[in-house]
């Protein structure tokens, strides 16, 4: 059931779990088919930041590349907008860290964590405004 009041359209959900009241406990998350694809970042920062066509791609493979290789060596890596972090997990139960050895360790994924640098700020007041349409100045 899309929802809009201002800024961000966004669906409501009940949970599996109930509330005092017996009912069902509600979430929301952005509605569905909202979405922009890496073209569009491409094409909007063209027009309106004047980058050249294909210069974000070459950023962002030379980044994927790097940060990849990083995280396959176990590192965390800090980016402007969040870090990343392989995900580790204990294969087996173990309870004797003696008995934990390279092996049973396996690779579960990468984490992302926002950065509180980041500057949603903006984001949020340009929502409430209503302007999450037109294009940033300057």
């Amino acid at each position: 059931m899309p929802r809009k009041t201002d800024g961000i359209e966004f669906e409501i959900h009940p949970r599996p779990t109930k509330g005092e009241d017996g009912k069902p406990l509600l979430y929301v998350r952005p509605a569905k088919g909202r979405k922009k694809s890496f073209k569009d970042l491409e094409t909007f920062c063209n027009k309106y930041r004047n980058l050249r066509t294909g210069e974000l791609q070459m950023v962002m493979d030379v980044v994927m590349e790097v940060v990849g290789l990083w995280l396959s060596d176990g590192y965390r890596v800090e980016t402007p907008i969040g870090s990343f972090a392989p995900k580790l997990k204990l294969m087996g139960e173990h309870t004797d860290p003696k008995t934990i050895h390279g092996r049973d360790v396996r690779y579960a994924g990468i984490e992302f964590i926002p950065s509180k640098d980041y500057d949603l700020q903006r984001s949020e007041a340009r929502l409430r405004q209503g302007l999450s349409r037109q294009p940033l100045p300057g």
